[in-house]
Formats: C-alpha cells, structure tokens, sequence
C-alpha cells in the first residue's frame, strides 16, 4: 500500500540567504508560503501528527 504525502515543500528562491517557497499538503490542497528555514520548520512541525506516549 502506497501512503500519499503529508507535505510537499517547494523551494522557489533564495533571498538574503535564506531559503523562500511554499509547502502543500495534497490531502487539503492547502498551500502555505514561507520566507526562511525556520518559517519552513515551523509549519512542517504543526503538521506533524503527535506521537502517542504514554507517561509512566
């Protein structure tokens, strides 16, 4: 069985020496813009499902 993505990042451009583009999430079609790497691993950790964890 073949999983369809959560995300996919685009990387258009460079400015300032920081990456800029977009990430898009198929199941949505949603579509966000980001201006840095860190405005890139910000979205990308929110769109991560939460590990279940048990606390012992």
């Amino acid at each position: 069985m073949k999983k369809a993505p959560l995300f996919e990042i685009s990387v258009t451009g460079m400015e300032h020496g920081e990456w800029q583009g977009t990430v898009t999430f198929p199941a949505s079609g949603e579509q966000l813009p980001f201006r840095s790497l860190l405005e890139l691993m910000r979205i990308v950790k929110r769109s991560m499902p939460m590990p279940n964890t048990k606390e012992d």
